[in-house]
């Protein structure tokens, strides 16, 4: 994807843009914004236009070998480094990095590295990227992309120039989602404010198995009155990705809760495709017990981003969600 097709970032496009036309691109890019913006594709097209064999004026041809090898993910010179496990470790950024780095390109220009997400970089792997960042090789570019960047080490950050990315407004990003996926308008602009904004999570959320686990999570709550939470977890499983996902479908729900508590707009709802759901639950709510699943949902989600037992955060979740006796 070149970078005229990324949606809703002319900001940060632009400063992509003017860096490569005055051949000033720096060695070490810092990409930051919330998951699913376009980090990542615009990385690559960033990847694109430095080893684009028949480039445009102002952006890749999005076509030639080159181009459609790096947006295959199969050029030798453009490497993802990801997590191997929870974490970017110390062998990676020596092995994969420091080693490769200081060779040639084998076909491109540029040699383009992305570490996504720079901020799982174990103190060790760190402090090696450090190294390179001090004395990047010429013909090489690093692009870091996080979506936490408060969690990098100062003196990484100072090196890298920050480029940020940020959510769409669902009016914007709803025309889009309609020419992409053939919905109604109704059911993109749902799909806009349900995603907050983020192209990637819309085409996420808009898969069928993303709309059965959001129905399934829904129904526990939906459900709150007939069962007790105490058996929920168990519905779930133990996957952390799996959790956390589900910890958002919750927090959106409970979030619209407590908007209309408050008599706020019905506008701003996420969950509009369920807003007739919503006034029997707040039956049983009031705009405190709304604010504290709120606030239990966040506290479980830092919990499993600090490695605390996942069944454990369930169970005690669960227990603050049920509804009052």
């Amino acid at each position: 994807m070149p970078l005229r097709d990324l949606q809703g970032q002319e900001a940060g496009v632009e400063q992509l843009r003017r860096a490569w036309q005055h051949d000033r691109v720096p060695h070490a890019l810092l990409f930051t914004g919330p998951e699913g913006v376009g980090k990542r594709t615009a990385a690559l097209a960033l990847a694109q236009v430095l080893n684009c064999r028949e480039p445009r004026v102002d952006d890749a041809c999005g076509e030639c070998l080159s181009c459609r090898k790096i947006a295959a993910g199969n050029h030798p010179d453009v490497r993802c480094l990801e997590p191997d496990g929870a974490h970017l470790k110390i062998g990676q950024i020596r092995e994969d990095l420091q080693h490769d780095a200081v060779l040639k390109p084998l076909e491109g220009r540029r040699k383009v590295y992305l570490l996504d997400p720079a901020e799982s970089l174990t103190p060790e792997a760190a402090n090696s990227l450090l190294k390179i960042l001090e004395e990047p090789p010429e013909t090489v570019v690093l692009i870091l992309i996080s979506a936490q960047p408060f969690a990098l080490l100062d003196t990484i950050r100072s090196r890298c120039q920050e480029i940020r990315f940020f959510p769409l407004p669902a009016l914007r990003l709803a025309p889009w989602l309609q020419g992409k996926l053939g919905i109604s308008a109704e059911d993109a602009l749902a799909l806009a404010r349900l995603s907050g904004g983020r192209p990637a999570e819309a085409l996420h959320m808009s898969e069928p198995e993303a709309r059965e686990f959001r129905a399934r999570v829904l129904g526990w709550a939906f459900a709150g009155r007939e069962r007790t939470w105490s058996v929920w977890a168990k519905d779930l499983g133990a996957e952390p990705e799996e959790v956390t996902e589900a910890f958002g479908v919750l927090l959106s729900w409970y979030r619209d809760l407590l908007l209309l508590a408050h008599r706020a707009s019905r506008e701003l709802l996420l969950n509009v495709d369920h807003a007739e759901k919503m006034p029997p639950a707040l039956a049983d709510e009031t705009p405190e017990t709304l604010l504290a699943k709120c606030r239990a949902l966040l506290a479980a989600r830092d919990q499993l981003s600090r490695n605390v037992n996942t069944q454990w955060v369930l169970e005690v979740l669960g227990l603050a969600l049920a509804p009052a006796a």
